[in-house]
């Protein structure tokens, strides 16, 4: 058993040769191979790639974060690249070789044996975030009519080339699905038992071009380690296993929060402050014109202002509590847009919901500010303006927050958009014009 711990990962010397580092790093785990060799320069980590047996250096290259994978497949040639592709399962192989550009990956085909050719060249015809693209082609299957002995048989040879076999697939002379059945089944089974009639015939499936955040899903709804993709007329073309989707969901939780941040994940492994400079520029610019988009109002109003001075004192709350309101109601439709898709057609019942929510907290804390602004300044028409003009604000914010993901969803626009400063800076703006909205009908009174 392994366990994790930092003192896994080597701190290797610069200064040392490829073999002495190879030599350090034997018998580690090719996860913690790979995360000590991106500590060093990648020209380094591509001669110390080398020195290793090529099934040891094709899952250390795996595990290389995308930017150090992708450097050093630019400096590996075709047949080492092919040489340990031929030792990757399927998907991995398909995910080196597909990352390559054209002349290239063309080259590295040509390089692999014929059989493992076909299969990437297969996967290859995948999107990258669709159930395709992820699935491996290596799977255990058996003819419905065989017997116990037969699949134990089909096992036994297969596992060679697998690492992890969780079932066993049944299907037809077409190789179509009709069932599955477990090691657990077949071990305790007799022998000439016939397969058809100890298998599950309920058996989920994905298809292949099923986008890979819907197959997250459905493995967390049955919690499965395996799942079966199927063509359109039921034929069995791979299975997805458990670690590929704890992949998918790591990758994009972190997609996510860098959308939130107004980011890109490929921020982190760029050195260039140009280049950083030109990922975050995009919603500093939005934020910005947002920000002079609030002056503007501001300005509009700059008479109700300049009678009464203390209206500025609250432009910070009411855009704040706009903010907040927003990006609490957009986290919670966008984490159930997540983890339920029927929420896709069912907008108007969240906004109600919300709606129920938002009045609350308006009538809350619009009272709250309504109390404290009358004690400190001893007017309570200018409290009763800021508290109403909050609870508006936090009512709008909720709407905003509520409709904004389900619209962006609609024209094919990622949801944690909405979760971004871009909603954060549209309540600021309709925020502050709504606060001195009010405050401008009612300017006379407190006057």
């Amino acid at each position: 058993m392994v366990e994790h711990h930092d003192e896994n990962v080597v701190h290797l010397d610069p200064a040392a040769s490829p073999e002495s580092m190879a030599e350090r790093l034997a018998g580690l785990h090719p996860a913690d191979i790979a995360a000590s060799l991106e500590r060093v320069e990648v020209e380094m980590v591509t001669r110390v790639l080398r020195q290793l047996d090529q099934e040891t250096a094709g899952d250390v290259l795996v595990n290389l974060d995308e930017h150090t994978r992708a450097e050093v497949l630019a400096i590996l040639n075709a047949p080492e690249i092919a040489g340990v592709a031929g030792e990757l399962e399927s998907d991995d192989a398909a995910d080196v070789i597909g990352a390559l550009e054209e002349p290239k990956r063309d080259a590295v085909l040509a390089k692999l044996e014929e059989d493992d050719r076909k299969v990437v060249e297969d996967l290859l015809q995948y999107t990258d975030e669709s159930a395709g693209g992820i699935m491996t082609s290596e799977f255990v299957y058996v003819d419905q009519d065989a017997r116990v002995d037969d699949a134990i048989a089909v096992i036994r040879e297969a596992a060679d080339e697998l690492d992890e076999i969780h079932n066993v697939y049944v299907t037809d002379r077409d190789r179509r699905l009709r069932g599955v059945i477990s090691l657990r089944t077949l071990v305790l089974a007799q022998p000439g038992a016939r397969v058809e009639d100890l298998m599950e015939p309920d058996v989920v499936t994905v298809s292949a071009d099923m986008d890979q955040e819907d197959v997250a899903e459905v493995f967390r709804k049955y919690d499965l380690v395996a799942i079966p993709v199927v063509d359109p007329d039921g034929t069995l073309a791979g299975r997805i296993t458990v670690d590929d989707i704890m992949d998918v969901m790591y990758e994009e939780a972190e997609e996510d929060i860098s959308i939130m941040a107004g980011t890109r994940e490929e921020e982190f492994h760029e050195d260039s402050a140009l280049r950083v400079s030109r990922i975050r520029l995009p919603w500093l610019v939005v934020g910005a014109l947002g920000g002079l988009g609030s002056a503007t109002v501001m300005n509009f109003y700059r008479l109700s202002l300049e009678k009464v001075l203390a209206l500025a004192f609250f432009v910070p709350v009411i855009t704040a509590m706009g903010g907040n309101v927003g990006l609490q109601t957009s986290t919670i439709i966008v984490r159930s847009m997540r983890t339920d898709r029927r929420l896709v057609g069912e907008t108007r019942q969240r906004l109600l919901r919300e709606w129920r929510v938002a009045i609350t907290n308006a009538i809350i804390l619009g009272g709250a500010i309504y109390l404290i602004v009358g004690l400190w300044f001893g007017d309570w028409r200018l409290a009763a303006v800021v508290g109403g003009s909050l609870a508006a604000v936090i009512l709008v914010a909720a709407t905003l927050g509520t409709v904004m993901p389900f619209a962006l969803r609609r024209i094919g626009i990622d949801p944690a958009v909405a979760q971004g400063p871009f909603v954060t800076t549209l309540n600021d703006i309709i925020g502050i014009l709504v606060y001195l909205g009010l405050a401008s009908t009612f300017i006379e009174r407190l006057g």
